[in-house]
C-alpha cells in the first residue's frame, strides 16, 4: 500500500511540474510577443490644458499617429491642468509646435497629440524645443462632458420653442374656425347671388362679336386684294407723273429767272433815270420840288406819321406770327411687358412763353385696377376675379417756357399730373419727366429722352413707372381648354423705346401742298 501511494504522489508532482513548465513557457512567449507600453527617454516637456478630463498617467503621446512618449504626471496649476510628458530622446520639435487632446472613442480615455510647426521661416529655421521647456501653444479638444452640457442647456430652449408653436397652432385653429369661416360663408352667399355669371356672359358675347368681326374683316381683305393692287399702281403712276411735272417746273423756273435777269438788264437805264429824279425831288432841284411828291418826301411830320403807322402794322403782324403749333405721332414699345402704345400729340402756342399740350393715347393700362378673391362653396378651390381696362386716355395740360425748360400741369393720361421738359442742342434733344396718378399707392413717374435723327423724325427711350417695383399678375387658372389671350400681365417699372414724328406749321404747309397735289392728280 505504501508503495502504490508513493507512486501516485510522484505522478501527480510530475504532472504539476510539467503543467507549470508549459504555462510558464507560454507566458514567457506571450510576454515576448507583446510590445512594451512604456515609451520614453530623458526628454521631458509639459503643456497646460483648461480641460484635462479623461487624460490619465501612462496615456500615450503621439506625433502623426506614432507613439513617441507617455504622460508621466497630471497636476493642477492654478486654473489649468498641467500634463507632464516624457518623450523619446532625439525628437526634433520646433518651439512653435502645439499640443491638443484627442479621444479614441466617445467614452474612452484621451491622449495627447503633438503637431510640429516650423513657424514662418520653415522647419529648418525655427528654434528647437529643449528638454524641460513647455509647449506653449495648446488647442483644446472637444469633450463628451462639454457636448452633454451643451445639449442640456439647449433642451429647455427647444421646449420653450415647441410651447410657442403649440400656442400659435391653437390660435390659428381658433381664427380659422371663426373669422375665416364667416368670410367663406359670406363669399359663398355672394357667389350664389350670381355676381360672376353676368360678367362672364357679357364677356362671352363680346368675344363672339369679335370673332364675327374678324371673320368679316378677313373676307373683306380677301376680296379687296385686287383693288389694293390697282390702287397702288395708280399711286405709282401718279408719283411718276408728279416727278415729270416737277422736272418741267424746274426747267420753266430756270428759263423764267433767265428772262427776268435779261429784263432787269434792259430796265437798268430807266432805273438810273428814276434815281436821278428822286435825288432831284429830295434835294429840292427843279420846278416841281414843292409839289405833292416833294412835300411827301421832304415834310418830316408826314414822314414820322407814316413810320408810326408802319411800326404799328408790323407789331400787329408779329402778334399773329407768335401763334405757333406743332403736331406729332409717337409709338412706344415696353421691353418687358411687350406692350405697344400709340400717341397723337398737339402743342398750341398762344404766346412766346405759354402753350397748351393735348395728347391722346391708345394702349394697355399698365396697372391692376381691380383684384378680388373668393372661395367656392363645398370645394377646396377658389375663384380670382381681375379686371383690366384698355381704353383711350387723354392729356390736356397748360405750360410755360422758362428758357430751355418747359413746366406744365393739368390732366395726364386721364389723371392729374405735372411734367417738365428740357430742350438742348437747338431742340435736337428733348428730356421729359412726368409725374401723375397710378393705381398703386406710389404715383407714376415716367422719364423719357428723344433725339432727332432726321428732319421731323425722333428716336426715344426711357423708363416708365420708375417708382413702383415690377411684378406679374397671373391670368390663366383652372380649365386649360378655356379660350385665353395671354397668361400674365406685367405691372410696375418697365423700360421702353420708340419713335416719333414731329411736324411744325411750315412742315404741315409743305405736306398739304405736296400731298394735296398728289391727291388731285390721283382723282
Amino acid at each position: 500500500m505504501r508503495y502504490h501511494g508513493g507512486v501516485r504522489w510522484l505522478t501527480r508532482l510530475t504532472t504539476i511540474l510539467v503543467i507549470a513548465i508549459v504555462v510558464g513557457g507560454a507566458a514567457l512567449f506571450i510576454l515576448a510577443k507583446i510590445p512594451t507600453t512604456s515609451v520614453g527617454g530623458s526628454f521631458t516637456t509639459y503643456a497646460k490644458f483648461r480641460d484635462g478630463s479623461r487624460l490619465a498617467t501612462g496615456s500615450p503621446v503621439v506625433i502623426a499617429g506614432v507613439r513617441v512618449g507617455t504622460i508621466e504626471r497630471l497636476t493642477v496649476d492654478g486654473q489649468f491642468a498641467r500634463v507632464d510628458m516624457r518623450l523619446l530622446d532625439g525628437l526634433d520639435l520646433p518651439v512653435d509646435s502645439f499640443a491638443t487632446r484627442r479621444a479614441d472613442s466617445l467614452f474612452g480615455d484621451s491622449y495627447v497629440e503633438i503637431i510640429p510647426d516650423g513657424g514662418e521661416g520653415g522647419a529648418g529655421t525655427a528654434r528647437r524645443l529643449k528638454s524641460g521647456e513647455p509647449i506653449a501653444h495648446v488647442v483644446e479638444g472637444n469633450s463628451t462632458d462639454a457636448v452633454l452640457r451643451a445639449m442640456a442647456d439647449a433642451l429647455p430652449k427647444i421646449s420653450n420653442a415647441l410651447d410657442l408653436i403649440h400656442d400659435a397652432v391653437l390660435g390659428g385653429r381658433r381664427w380659422v374656425g371663426g373669422p375665416v369661416l364667416d368670410r367663406l360663408t359670406d363669399a359663398s352667399a355672394w357667389l350664389g347671388e350670381g355676381h360672376i355669371e353676368g360678367p362672364m356672359e357679357t364677356a362671352d358675347r363680346a368675344v363672339k362679336r369679335i370673332d364675327e368681326l374678324s371673320a368679316r374683316g378677313a373676307e373683306r381683305l380677301a376680296n379687296t386684294a385686287p383693288e389694293v393692287t390697282s390702287t397702288l399702281d395708280r399711286i405709282d403712276r401718279a408719283i411718276a407723273t408728279a416727278r415729270g411735272s416737277m422736272r418741267d417746273a424746274r426747267s420753266g423756273l430756270v428759263e423764267a429767272l433767265r428772262d427776268t435777269r435779261e429784263g432787269l438788264d434792259r430796265i437798268d437805264p430807266q432805273v438810273a433815270q428814276a434815281a436821278e429824279l428822286m435825288t432831284a425831288i429830295n434835294e429840292g432841284q427843279g420846278d416841281d420840288w414843292k409839289g405833292s411828291l416833294g412835300r411827301v418826301v421832304n415834310d418830316p411830320t408826314l414822314g414820322n406819321e407814316i413810320e408810326d403807322i408802319t411800326i404799328s402794322g408790323r407789331e400787329a403782324v408779329a402778334s399773329f406770327n407768335r401763334f405757333k403749333s406743332w403736331l406729332g405721332m409717337r409709338v412706344e414699345f415696353d421691353v418687358f411687358s411687350r406692350d405697344v402704345r400709340f400717341y397723337a400729340t398737339a402743342e398750341i402756342r398762344a404766346r412766346q412763353d405759354k402753350f397748351y399740350l393735348v395728347e391722346f393715347e391708345r394702349g394697355p393700362l399698365g396697372g391692376v385696377p381691380h383684384d378680388e378673391l373668393s372661395d367656392v362653396a363645398n370645394s377646396t378651390a377658389y375663384l380670382r376675379h381681375q379686371e383690366i381696362r384698355d381704353r383711350l386716355r387723354f392729356t390736356a395740360q397748360f405750360g410755360k417756357h422758362l428758357g430751355p425748360l418747359s413746366v406744365r400741369g393739368g390732366i395726364k393720361d386721364s389723371t392729374f399730373g405735372a411734367g417738365v421738359d428740357a430742350l438742348m442742342f437747338d431742340g435736337r434733344l428733348k428730356l421729359s419727366v412726368d409725374l401723375y396718378g397710378a393705381f398703386q399707392a406710389t404715383p407714376r413717374l415716367k422719364i423719357a429722352g428723344a433725339l432727332a435723327v432726321f428732319r421731323s423724325v425722333y428716336v426715344l427711350a426711357g423708363v416708365d413707372d420708375a417708382l413702383n417695383s415690377p411684378g406679374y399678375l397671373q391670368i390663366v387658372s383652372g380649365n386649360p381648354e378655356a379660350p385665353k389671350t395671354f397668361d400674365e400681365v406685367r405691372f410696375g417699372r418697365d423700360y421702353f423705346a420708340g419713335a416719333m414724328l414731329h411736324f411744325t406749321d411750315e412742315d404741315i404747309s409743305v405736306l398739304l401742298r405736296v400731298y394735296g397735289a398728289l391727291l388731285v392728280g390721283l382723282l
